[in-house]
């Protein structure tokens, strides 16, 4: 099955180490095909949680504020004559950017929930 391949990444990724319990918490939206029966019945299997995320709320998609608002503004003004140009420039997007660069992302997910809640799930960005 597909998501072992998923489970074992993770694993590889962040070992255990014996000091308590290694949640996975999962945040994803709520698009049809993360709500789809087969994704639920997956995470479940894994034992998984699923942070409730609010409809229609890109403020709070790390691809959203981090990684493709970024590549965005890189790519701007960009014209490609392949499909093959395009992929390797987002590639290289991507490959330039350090372990800080995915860190911040994720640790800015805490401060943007602060923020959706204090303004009532409207928009803030």
């Amino acid at each position: 099955m597909g998501y072992n391949i998923c489970k074992n990444e993770i694993e590889r990724k962040r070992p255990f180490t014996g000091k308590g319990k290694r949640p996975i918490i999962v945040l994803h939206d709520n698009a049809r095909p993360h709500v789809a029966k087969t994704t639920c019945q997956t995470i479940e299997e894994l034992g998984w949680e699923v942070l409730a995320h609010p409809a229609y709320s890109p403020d709070l998609a790390p691809s959203d504020y981090h990684l493709f608002l970024g590549l965005k503004n890189s790519l701007r003004d960009t014209c490609f004559k392949t499909l093959e140009e395009s992929e390797n420039a987002v590639c290289a997007y991507f490959r330039s950017k350090d372990e800080k660069f995915y860190w911040d992302g994720i640790h800015e997910l805490p401060e943007r929930w602060e923020k959706v809640i204090a303004v009532d799930g409207d928009y803030f960005d």
